[in-house]
């Protein structure tokens, strides 16, 4: 018997549009329907009254008198994180928790020991400057920029140029933001190329630890790639609400 895991396993091999569908409420509590992005149901039932085209990913969304979850089957997002110190150690392991696929980067080796980040993710120890010639970086959909000086942030910056991330973040004050920037306009880099990036990184959440430091980064990292606004749940309008 094919099983929701298979088709989803099946699908993640083509380049086709799915998304699955999960029942909440009523009698078809914790049914799974999977669509194609042509409407194609290639597993479970079809659920009346439900458009692929209208259905917005990662949300929750009422069908008839059925509240429903609707996400993307897609693989899991690859992140890059370059500069291997303490808060990069606490990126790592919370992009891990969300479900991404996670690459470090440093050029010292002594910062990159097995015993200090997760065994799931890859450490490439290679120099700053000719880490693009290692990786894949068409393969990541987000870069962080957590070096260790301002000096490396911009020999990072400067590979990742011609890279269109969803997102790409440098952390740092104000002033070393500031002139990071200033070197890439030197560098000719235009202004909408510098709008792309989240400078400082990270939601204003008054983190001081590492810790909480990359959570702030990583709620922005979630923020961004999928489209949201991070505002306040209690601020959305309940449907039906007067």
């Amino acid at each position: 018997m094919i099983s929701v895991y298979d088709v989803m396993k099946e699908r993640l091999q083509t380049a086709e549009g799915t998304m699955m569908v999960t029942i909440l409420s009523g009698p078809r509590k914790g049914d799974k329907t999977i669509y194609g992005d042509d409407g194609a149901v290639l597993y479970g039932s079809p659920i009346e009254g439900f458009n692929v085209n209208s259905a917005k990913m990662n949300s929750l969304c009422v069908v008839g008198d059925l509240e429903c979850f609707v996400q993307p089957v897609e693989k899991d997002p690859r992140v890059l994180v370059l500069g291997a110190g303490h808060v990069s150690r606490a990126i790592t392991d919370l992009l891990l928790f969300i479900g991404c696929q996670v690459t470090v980067v440093d050029d010292r080796a002594e910062y990159l020991r097995p015993d200090f980040f997760d065994e799931r993710v890859d450490r490439v120890c290679t120099p700053m400057e000719s880490f693009k010639d290692v990786l894949p970086l068409n393969e990541y959909n987000g870069f962080i920029v957590v070096t260790r000086a301002h000096e490396y942030d911009n020999i990072c910056l400067q590979q990742l140029r011609d890279q269109l991330p969803t997102y790409m973040g440098i952390m740092g004050s104000h002033q070393r933001i500031r002139y990071a920037k200033d070197v890439m306009v030197e560098q000719g880099w235009s202004k909408e190329e510098l709008d792309m990036l989240y400078a400082p990184i990270g939601l204003n959440i008054g983190a001081q630890t590492p810790e909480e430091i990359a959570l702030s980064i990583v709620s922005e990292y979630l923020v961004v790639t999928r489209g949201k606004q991070g505002e306040h749940l209690r601020e959305r309008r309940i449907p039906n609400e007067s």
